[in-house]
């Protein structure tokens, strides 16, 4: 059992028994000392006074040499005796890493084909008024850049001041006039103006002249062909002088009404 306690433990268990050996002694001596105070005889009382003050003394110096080995005594065994390091523990087998497999073809990817030619958009063509009517135009006065047309809605009625009523985008036959409401700004007067109405590539309705209206307000362009308004997409283009400014699409659905003549005797 011994032989397994370190050098700390040992030194630890040296002062226990010296401390108990200090205490024992003592112990004696006190009662040495109190025993001989009742002897009746000098010499005898003289000799027991000597053996327990002995016995103090030696237990006291006892204590003075536990407390010098509590203090010096690791560190003079560690002088005297080499302590021999304990083994290490070492491991029996060492494991071994797995063979981690590694691909011997990496696949190459596919060949991505690029075009050789990039499709270009088109170039969507700017309304122009067709070279027919700019003949009629004897104006000089130029438009502001900052005029506008607001976009244009579509209606059959007008109200008071010129503005749509029941607007749409697809109207059905019977239709006989169909109005294009809407708001412009930072026109003058005397510039010309104009609306075409495109049935495809047709113009079924024309309207240019010198503009009236002022500066600011509500106004609109009407359009009632004389064989009725066909089934299929509409266009209204509208310019300030050659500039165009503003278009809107309507659709016309259900075959024009055909009228039926009666002879009248």
């Amino acid at each position: 059992m011994l032989t397994n306690l370190s050098v700390d433990q040992s030194v630890a268990l040296v002062v226990g028994l010296l401390s108990l050996a200090m205490l024992g002694l003592i112990w004696l001596g006190y009662r040495r000392v109190r025993a001989a105070q009742q002897l009746p005889y000098f010499t005898l009382r003289h000799r027991r006074l000597l053996e327990g003050w002995r016995l103090i003394v030696l237990g006291f110096a006892v204590g003075g040499f536990g407390l010098l080995t509590r203090a010096f005594g690791a560190r003079a065994v560690q002088v005297l005796i080499t302590p021999t390091p304990s083994l290490t523990p070492t491991a029996s087998s060492t494991p071994t890493a797995t063979v981690t497999l590694t691909p011997s073809i990496t696949p190459t990817p596919s060949v991505t084909l690029t075009p050789s030619i990039t499709p270009t958009p088109s170039v969507t063509p700017t309304p122009a008024i067709p070279e027919a009517l700019t003949v009629l135009f004897r104006e000089t006065v130029t438009p502001r850049p900052e005029a506008v047309f607001s976009s244009l809605e579509f209606s059959q009625r007008l109200d008071r001041l010129n503005r749509a009523i029941g607007a749409g985008e697809a109207f059905e036959n019977p239709v006989e006039i169909l109005f294009g409401a809407f708001t412009y700004d930072s026109l003058n007067d005397g510039v010309r103006w104009t609306a075409l109405w495109y049935f495809g590539a047709v113009i079924v309705c024309s309207e240019t002249k010198p503009w009236d209206g002022g500066t600011g307000g509500y106004g609109f362009t009407e359009c009632a062909p004389a064989d009725g308004f066909q089934p299929g997409e509409y266009e209204v283009r509208m310019f300030l002088g050659e500039t165009w400014k503003v278009s809107g699409r309507f659709l016309i659905v259900g075959p024009v009404p055909q009228v039926t003549v009666t002879a009248t005797p």
